[in-house]
């Protein structure tokens, strides 16, 4: 039997009098949660995500904790927004334990992608997600195409999404205490921490403003954990306040801006565009868990059959509309790309063009994971008409009901959407990775839907679909080092002849490194202070045949105007002869998992009028 105890202003703990508290329970609970943390490690021994030089936007911060390390100081550089905060003294302290490299600075994520995947389970077991359910979404999350990537550079997304993940977990075991001072304690660990732990990644801070504010409102009938709640919220508040303050005063610091320019309704057109891509993403993610919706299409009543033939019909007319317009490519899977997720879906369309013709193959894989979306949505959609009943859970196990969880997500959701909204009305374009904080929850409403609504169990089937993306997504990562590691080789041999680092031309990543070792910061028109570091400076054009450059290569020629001491005289390219240079050096070679197999890096001498 249960026991019900009453407590305070009417918080209502329920307990079980035989419940075993032994060590051997306490394994067994958690074992699932270690599992899913293990996965970081497991994927980091396969990868071998070794390569020292800059992946990505992660080279600035990776030189700020260089200099952080050296000097006990945060030094910014005039490139990316964050203010790395906690993120950085981890990653300063393996630096002091190891010695400065890239490895040992990019290793800090790995340590923080394991604990944010064991909170993840141990969040959706708190909120009533069975531990089979709970280990799949959390796997789902952890080898997903976008996240796995960013476990192993030093970017800011992994403690940004550590960091929500943290908050929802204090603030459901705060709604779940047993007594009074258990959630005093839970409430206030979760406004404190996450106020610190934001200063990783600001937008982060969204708990302590909205996430925390919100289960207060639920817990707002004792009022000692309300008081203390709400002044923890106002020292959380209070410690944004003051860290957003001194870095707006640091130097070469790249302020951020939410204020939204001029709307036309073209933009508003593309706003609308990038609103329906970012559904179609986090969808795409989370395509193993929701695509066992599918099997329960013979339980459908008339109306969930008559709902899922609209949605059918539907997409089937707008995607001829499209296709007549010649603008079904744009609406396609990726629906939103980044510098992982390009080179994962260029990779996959390179297996499917195997024994396929061309033409085919180049749209056939994007076609069949935008038609299994849009079949796992429907399915969903159709579900809430299906006349399916809510499953019965032990009165424990429904603690935190729908409206509660609703509470607590819902305006957290809300918040970090109209932030997304606002950055791109802003600047115009979004990347994939900053919908990350919002797969966990998407995640976790899915599965427990879906145990609730539909099976006590996700499918077997589960495990194949998250193996399978999981596969892609290490393969694709290993080949993006292997690139990389291609790119450090190519360097060394033009340094070995004597040409200083400034004379390469490429990759962008290995530019801005090189500006800031010989002028302390990027020449960027975005940095406020100190006033006039930004120096114009006149326009450094391109030889007319440039023309088969990839995305890559096209960000090192917009790194000119930012990086005036790079005085070009070899360039790294994957195409011989680009840009009217000769190939001086035999070319590095490197290989991928993911076919073509063997890869080619060419090291131009370019023309001495290059650049003019």
């Amino acid at each position: 039997m249960q026991g019900i105890s009453i407590w305070g202003n009417g918080i209502i703990a329920v307990s079980a009098p035989g419940r075993d508290h032994t060590m051997r329970a306490m394994v067994k609970n958690y074992l699932p949660a270690f599992a899913c943390a293990l996965t970081p490690i497991v994927c980091y021994i396969v990868v071998r995500p070794y390569a020292e030089i800059g992946i990505n936007d992660d080279w600035c911060y990776v030189k700020t904790v260089q200099i952080l390390a050296q000097t006990g100081h945060l030094a910014y550089n005039g490139w990316g927004g964050a203010m790395l905060g906690w993120h950085a003294y981890l990653a300063a302290l393996l630096v002091k334990l190891f010695g400065f490299s890239f490895t040992a600075v990019r290793f800090t994520t790995v340590i923080e992608a394991m604990a944010a995947a064991f909170l993840m389970e141990r969040t959706c077991v708190r909120a009533c997600v069975n531990s089979w359910n709970a280990t799949l979404a959390t796997m789902t999350f952890a080898l997903s195409l976008v996240w796995l990537p960013m476990e192993f550079t030093f970017m800011d997304d992994v403690p940004g999404v550590l960091c929500v993940v943290a908050c929802l977990y204090m603030c459901l075991r705060a709604l779940e205490a047993e007594s009074e001072w258990s959630a005093l304690i839970w409430i206030s660990l979760a406004a404190l921490v996450n106020a610190v732990g934001g200063t990783a990644r600001q937008i982060a801070w969204l708990g302590v403003l909205v996430m925390v504010p919100s289960t207060l409102w639920l817990l707002r009938r004792n009022r000692r954990v309300f008081v203390v709640g709400c002044l923890s919220c106002v020292a959380g508040a209070g410690v944004v306040v003051a860290t957003m303050h001194w870095l707006a005063r640091q130097p070469y610091v790249v302020p951020a801006s939410l204020i939204p320019h001029a709307a036309d309704l073209e933009s508003l057109k593309q706003f609308a565009r990038v609103g329906l891509h970012a559904a179609g993403q986090l969808f795409l993610w989370a395509l193993p868990v929701l695509l066992m919706f599918v099997g329960v299409l013979r339980s459908w009543n008339r109306r969930a059959a008559a709902v899922f033939a609209a949605g059918v019909l539907f997409f089937a007319v707008a995607g001829l509309a499209w296709i007549r317009a010649g603008r079904l490519g744009m609406w396609l899977a990726p629906f939103m790309q980044d510098y992982m997720t390009d080179s994962t879906f260029e990779r996959m369309n390179a297996i499917v063009a195997q024994g396929l013709h061309a033409g085919i193959a180049s749209k056939s894989l994007p076609l069949f994971l935008t038609g299994a979306v849009v079949l796992g949505a429907l399915s969903l959609v159709a579900c809430f008409f299906a006349g399916a009943s809510e499953r019965p859970t032990p009165q424990a196990e429904t603690a935190i009901a729908w409206q509660k969880l609703g509470t607590i997500l819902g305006p957290f959701s809300a918040a970090y959407i109209a932030v997304l909204a606002l950055i791109e009305l802003r600047y115009g374009g979004l990347f994939d990775r900053y919908l990350l904080p919002l797969l966990p929850i998407l995640l976790l409403l899915l599965t427990r839907y879906y145990q609730q609504r539909v099976k006590a169990n996700l499918s077997l089937w589960c495990v194949p679909l998250i193996v399978i993306f999981g596969a892609f997504g290490v393969a694709a990562t290993h080949d993006e080092f292997a690139l990389y590691r291609g790119y450090v080789t190519a360097i060394d041999k033009i340094q070995s002849v004597g040409e200083p680092a400034n004379a390469i031309f490429g990759p962008w990543e290995f530019e801005a490194w090189t500006e800031v070792e010989n002028a302390g910061y990027l020449n960027s028109s975005w940095i406020r202070v100190p006033k006039g570091a930004y120096v114009p400076q006149p326009k450094r054009s391109l030889l007319v045949n440039c023309d088969t450059l990839t995305p890559r290569e096209t960000w090192s020629l917009r790194f000119l105007e930012l990086t005036p001491a790079i005085k070009p005289v070899y360039a790294i390219f994957s195409h011989p002869g680009e840009c009217g240079g000769q190939v001086a050096f035999p070319p590095v070679t490197y290989r991928t998992w993911i076919g073509p197999h063997v890869n080619s890096i060419y090291i131009v001498r370019l023309p001495p009028c290059f650049p003019s």
